[in-house]
């Protein structure tokens, strides 16, 4: 059956007919809108983390930015200053001190500098860092097993003791100097005016452990030439800085960390344990950091290392959403990592469920409303609807109200199923007569067929047609339609028998047929439709041209 198919059988005025499929559409609509969202929770469970992942790691990056972009502008000052200056590192005390006066201010009003280093191609380097009652500068010599000297000073003018030691290190063989030794290499020269050396390069190295600190962290760094001699210079920041910095910020109830592009995690949440010599650094062998960090790492690298998207994982019984970006721009070097409770964002999700009722309740009240004044401003046009159905609450006013229209597109009226009343015997032709309405209706809009009255809308009754009862002349009916249409037609038509004026009428309601119905006749099979009171037979040529267009 076609979908609305109710509406045309359905004893009902049609202003609540209308009224109840309206109804029915919009609580259908809003169903399946219910129902698709509950089908995209998941989705938007994602989108609203991945927002607030997102939100985290640009808040994270925008401040390990903000904290390492003067680091990496005080390297270009110091740098230009040295280089304009064609400075070496110095080797003695008073050039210490000379150079002391010279960076000690950058240190001191950029905290997040831990250290600088300033070293040449023949090993010469000048160290420089805050110690505990003051400042410590540390001179290196030429050459593979140089000598050091280290100084100690309260302030910049006031230098403390010193001390020579053998140390097994050389800064040509650290990080920073290879990485800025590279990056120097791998810059073009691209003309005698602007040699290599005169761009504005610098890298970041990997996370390594500082020397003098016995600390891991991360160093800017920066080479040129001064004639055929090679300078570095070297600025030290500490991750447990940027750590402190990472944990300051509010991440909704989240956790930021740093680990290595390997997956080692970093964390100075534990004091080392001096009795074994274990340090706070990378290690994904202890509980350093909890295990949340380790599970989001691990769940990263399963992923396949992604900075674009975010990852789900599980850690201490709960679900979580992980972010992760590289720290200096670099994959292989540091990474930041941001994780937070999927139950947060579900919490988030359902503390919205009041407004989603609301909204749902709200426009279900205003499609009613809609559909009930849509109703009442068009109940006058809906009275003037072609009428293909009886109310069974009110039949012999109903049909009383049908006679006194007369025939219609939608309405015909026979006198007798079977008698010929002129004749006084039953007819074929008088059959066929009425079938052919039947036809017409099923293959039109449909219509009701008053059986018992005159075509000027005189009550006859069904006497004449001589049945012994109401169930001989439906069954009578019943064969006509089998033989003639199909049994298939049957539930198209419904058939009821009214007293009306003391008298028996035959109701025969017709709806639209969902497929082309013909009327066999001694072997012959025609095709009608309806056209106003009138049918009409169509020939073969324009049956199919409205079969084609009507079904």
């Amino acid at each position: 059956m076609k979908p609305f198919a109710l509406l045309h059988a359905s004893p009902t005025p049609i202003r609540s007919r209308l009224f109840r499929d309206l109804l029915a559409v919009i609580v259908l609509t809003i169903g399946v809108l219910i129902g698709a969202n509950l089908l995209l929770i998941e989705d938007f469970k994602h989108d609203m983390a991945e927002t607030r992942i997102n939100n985290a790691k640009a808040l994270v990056r925008d401040e390990v930015q903000a904290l390492l972009q003067p680091v990496q502008q005080q390297l270009l000052i110091i740098r230009d200053r040295l280089r304009n200056a064609a400075a070496a590192p110095p080797q003695t005390r008073a050039a210490a001190e000379r150079m002391n006066a010279k960076l000690m201010p950058s240190l001191i009003h950029i905290p997040q500098i831990a250290g600088l280093a300033f070293a040449d191609g023949q090993g010469r380097e000048y160290f420089l860092r805050r110690a505990d009652s003051g400042w410590l500068t540390r001179l290196r010599g030429p050459g593979d097993a140089a000598e050091f000297t280290l100084l100690h000073w309260a302030q910049l003018d006031e230098p403390g003791n010193s001390e020579t030691a053998r140390l097994d290190y050389d800064p040509r063989l650290r990080p920073w100097f290879k990485e800025a030794r590279q990056t120097l290499a791998q810059r073009p020269e691209q003309s005698p005016d602007q040699p290599r050396d005169q761009h504005d390069t610098f890298s970041w190295t990997p996370p390594y452990r500082f020397d003098s600190l016995n600390k891991p962290g991360i160093t800017v760094s920066s080479a040129w030439y001064v004639g055929e001699a090679l300078r570095v210079l070297a600025l030290d920041v500490t991750l447990a800085h940027i750590l402190e910095m990472i944990d300051q910020l509010p991440l909704e109830s989240g956790s930021g960390f740093l680990f290595d592009g390997q997956g080692g995690l970093y964390s100075d949440r534990h004091a080392p344990n001096q009795s074994s010599g274990v340090q706070p650094f990378y290690s994904a062998e202890t509980q350093q950091g909890g295990p949340l960090h380790f599970n989001a790492i691990a769940a990263w690298r399963a992923a396949g290392r992604p900075d674009d998207r975010l990852v789900r994982f599980s850690s201490g019984g709960r679900d979580w959403w992980g972010g992760f970006l590289p720290l200096t721009g670099d994959a292989e070097d540091a990474w930041v990592g941001v994780a937070l409770p999927t139950s947060a964002t579900l919490g988030i999700l359902q503390s919205r469920w009041f407004l989603l009722a609301l909204t749902a309740l709200g426009i279900l009240t205003l499609g009613i409303g809609l559909a009930a004044l849509l109703v009442r401003k068009y109940s006058h046009q809906l009275r003037e609807l072609p009428k293909r159905s009886l109310d069974t609450r009110h039949p012999e006013a109903d049909i009383q109200a049908l006679i006194s229209r007369g025939e219609s597109t939608h309405l015909e009226f026979k006198s007798t199923l079977r008698m010929n009343l002129h004749t006084g015997k039953a007819g074929k032709e008088i059959e066929l007569a009425w079938l052919k309405g039947v036809v017409a209706f099923l293959n039109t809009e449909g219509g009701i067929l008053l059986i018992g009255v005159a075509d000027d809308g005189e009550v006859l009754g069904l006497d004449a047609d001589g049945f012994a009862n109401d169930d001989k002349f439906q069954l009578h009916f019943k064969n006509l339609i089998n033989s003639h249409l199909g049994a298939e037609y049957s539930r198209f038509l419904q058939l009821e028998i009214y007293r009306i004026e003391d008298k028996s009428i035959a109701v025969v309601e017709c709806e639209p047929a969902e497929a082309p119905s013909f009327l066999r006749h001694k072997g012959t099979e025609s095709f009608l439709i309806r056209n106003g009171p009138s049918n009409i037979e169509l020939p073969i040529s324009k049956a199919l041209t409205y079969i084609a267009a009507r079904f």
